[in-house]
């Protein structure tokens, strides 16, 4: 049996609010990606230290001011992530306009359904 991580289609959503975490994941999932979900950018670097193949894609909800989520983006730069692992930002922050260093997009929230699908559909790597 193949390992449901080695497929092309695993994401991972890091989201802090739980009700939009668990909507986004159960979204991912009905359109046929495995989707790992954690809560902050740090639960995120532990899960992708025990991973044994990184995801397609990380979904990070991102807050300009949030240095938790700047330290996630400089820590995947700082380990050479960024080339292989995309991610793209989700935000309501007004102050965000453009997509962040370490960042393959930027999406605002609330977002459609159909654009965030293909987005993901878009940035996601095909290993």
């Amino acid at each position: 049996m193949v390992d449901a991580l080695d497929k092309p289609s695993t994401l991972l959503v890091v989201e802090s609010y739980d009700d939009l975490r668990e909507a986004l994941a159960a979204l991912l999932v009905l359109e046929g990606y495995t989707v790992l979900s954690v809560a902050t950018a740090t639960q995120a670097l532990d899960v992708l230290a025990r991973l044994p193949h990184i995801p397609s894609l990380v979904l990070l909800s991102l807050m300009l001011r949030n240095p938790e989520d700047q330290r996630f983006l400089s820590r995947l730069r700082s380990l050479d992530l960024t080339s292989r692992l995309p991610v793209l930002a989700l935000t309501a922050d007004p102050d965000l306009q453009a997509p962040p260093a370490g960042t393959v997009g930027l999406l605002g929230k609330p977002v459609r359904t159909e654009v965030l699908l293909a987005a993901v559909d878009r940035y996601r790597t095909r290993h």
